[in-house]
């Protein structure tokens, strides 16, 4: 029971107008000492410049019956109240001292409008049911948490924190309900879900969301944390549903021997049966099998023969424990992607183990995780997966995850070239190849492409598929978008490369078409014998390049490429022959001069006169 002499006590540690309302506020409990309430208040009243400080003093005037003086504090506190903090205590003061509970809602509909994260909010929704319990309003603070969720990274985190909420404040189940199932409608991962799910603490309504978890999972570890939540629940069904898929996915000794355990709890020996024994065949050291040995006399002791070979395997494994000892010291000693997957080779073809082989593959795979993403020593591990095990769901994945990551064309095609040439999985690598063009080949044609992306796609389409049909499709593609002889020679080549010569001739034709200038016909030429065509073939193309001139300048350099290419004096003679009425003044004597110095002694044999 406080005095005035235990609360004068307290003044030492009153830092605040708060504070010493606060005080005050004790002062007025039994026994009630108003005239020292009042005191303390009139003290500090004229002292206050904050909102929430003139809020809490007017609680003491609207508790000592002075309405008007509480009435003018909350005034001046609506009037310094500037931000979303200063008006939630705006709006206790309003409901708690004025008694006004629209005011009150006003003022929190500014709070609102300035509060933006998620925690704040429900915040401010705890405050506005424990002030005025309008559950309405706060729903629609509710709301506006809801949708800031949606926009954050850990999405599923904030969910959580709004369905806890709401639990624990509204106590309104419908709502809770309705809020977990719009979040669930917007997760998709299956982490963010099993969150989500554990968070509901009811493994009925929950079960929903395990499923969608069970189905999107496809990795152990995820799928352990799932168990762990169906075991929790003594949901047997569900457990034995999760033991199976993570029994297709499980690839180490460990885990299936653990599934085993799992099994033979539920009573189900069959599907026991089959993880031990994919337990013995992924064995890889003697370690590992004296627990398959173990497990195989604990659950199946009746199973003589299947005892009797696995005591024979251990007896093979401590035999060859040596070997086995040194690799794994070897292994212990390991620091570079690069090592991992040379033991990795050393393991299969001097132990013959797979198994142990593929235990170092994933090794390296994770220790590549830990860097950036570079295909060029990504490569070497697709190389070695392929060449030493028979997984072909992790043989894609690889493949599917460096496609993925490849944004630049260089290396896409150093994914494509080495998707379509893997040894010992052929026809997989190739599916993935031919998927992997289609994609990119859909993007180009989603975008902007120019010229030379469907040409890079054709040859890389020609080059590792062997696909001519595809690629002089691509190459249509580019020629559609070709503009000038460089593009167009360069399909044309690119046909040729694919098998149709015709094709080749007729873009080449093209090209010389689109010629506008002399210049462009001796790029063009040039251009064309570094592809190694025949001379017929160059002179019939050449021709074409003059026939689509119509500038006696351009002419007049056309012909000279006659001689500078072809050293055929004859057919320039001819040329200059049929073109020398098209010039006049200066362009006639530039013309004189040029087929003087080029072909001069059939037309100017005066030259040569004593």
């Amino acid at each position: 029971m406080a005095t005035r002499d235990t609360l004068t006590a307290k003044e030492a540690s009153c830092n605040s107008p708060e504070d010493w309302a606060a005080l005050a506020h004790e002062a007025l409990a039994e026994p009630v000492d108003a005239e020292y309430a009042k005191k303390l208040v009139d003290d500090i009243a004229g002292d206050c410049q904050f909102t929430k400080d003139l809020v809490a003093v007017a609680t003491v005037y609207k508790a000592l019956g002075d309405d008007v003086q509480a009435a003018e504090l909350m005034q001046q506190a609506e009037d310094y109240c500037m931000s979303g903090e200063e008006q939630i205590a705006l709006a206790e003061g309003k409901f708690k001292v004025l008694g006004d509970k629209a005011g009150a809602i006003a003022a929190y509909e500014q709070a609102l409008k300035e509060t933006a994260n998620v925690a704040p909010l429900l915040e401010l929704s705890k405050t506005v049911l424990k002030v005025i319990g309008d559950k309405d309003f706060a729903k629609k603070i509710y709301a506006k948490a809801e949708a800031k969720a949606e926009t954050v990274a850990a999405r599923a985190a904030e969910y959580v924190k709004l369905g806890q909420a709401a639990a624990a404040d509204l106590r309104d189940p419908a709502f809770v309900a309705e809020l977990y199932e719009r979040a669930a409608a917007k997760l998709s991962a299956p982490a963010d879900l099993l969150l989500l799910a554990n968070s509901m603490n009811d493994p009925i309504r929950a079960r929903p969301l395990y499923t969608k978890v069970l189905e999107g999972s496809n990795d152990v570890q995820s799928l352990a944390k799932l168990l762990e939540a169906a075991q929790a629940a003594n949901d047997t069904s569900f457990v034995k549903l999760i033991l199976e898929k993570m029994a297709g996915l499980a690839t180490t000794t460990p885990d299936l021997l653990s599934l085993t355990d799992g099994f033979m709890t539920l009573g189900d020996a069959a599907n026991a049966s089959k993880t031990l024994d994919a337990a013995e065949d992924k064995v890889t050291s003697a370690d590992e099998m004296q627990k398959v040995v173990d497990a195989t006399a604990r659950h199946f002791p009746e199973d003589t023969a299947r005892l009797e070979r696995g005591r024979q395997k251990l007896e093979k494994r401590i035999a060859n424990q040596a070997r086995y000892v040194e690799f794994q010291t070897l292994e212990n000693a390991l620091s570079s992607v690069k090592a991992t997957l040379h033991l990795a080779d050393r393991v299969a073809v001097e132990l013959a183990d797979p198994f142990y082989a593929a235990k170092l593959l994933d090794r390296a795979e994770k220790m590549l995780a830990e860097e950036p993403f570079q295909f060029s020593r990504t490569q070497p591990l697709i190389v070695a997966v392929d060449k030493h095990t028979d997984d072909t769901a992790w043989l894609a994945r690889l493949l599917d995850e460096s496609a993925a990551k490849t944004t630049d064309f260089i290396w896409f095609k150093e994914v494509v070239h080495t998707a379509a040439h893997l040894p010992r999985h052929a026809e997989l690598g190739r599916e993935k190849a031919r998927t992997y063009l289609k994609d990119w080949e859909a993007r180009l044609k989603g975008g902007n492409a120019g010229v030379y992306d469907y040409t890079k796609l054709a040859q890389a389409v020609i080059a590792d598929l062997g696909d001519a049909t595809w690629g002089n499709a691509l190459l249509n593609e580019a020629r559609s978008c070709a503009k000038d002889h460089y593009a167009l020679a360069h399909i044309g080549q690119l046909t040729a490369q694919a098998g149709d010569a015709a094709g080749a001739e007729a873009l080449y034709l093209e090209a010389a078409a689109v010629c506008a200038s002399g210049e462009a016909c001796q790029q063009l030429l040039d251009r064309l014998k570094s592809y190694e065509l025949p001379e017929a073939q160059l002179r019939k193309i050449y021709e074409t390049c003059g026939s689509a001139l119509t500038s006696p300048a351009d002419k007049l350099r056309w012909v000279e490429g006659i001689t500078e290419s072809f050293r055929d004096r004859a057919w320039a003679a001819q040329a200059y022959g049929e073109m020398e009425g098209q010039f006049t003044g200066a362009d006639k004597a530039r013309f004189h001069q040029s087929r003087m110095s080029r072909v001069g002694d059939e037309f100017y044999p005066y030259r040569h006169a004593a």
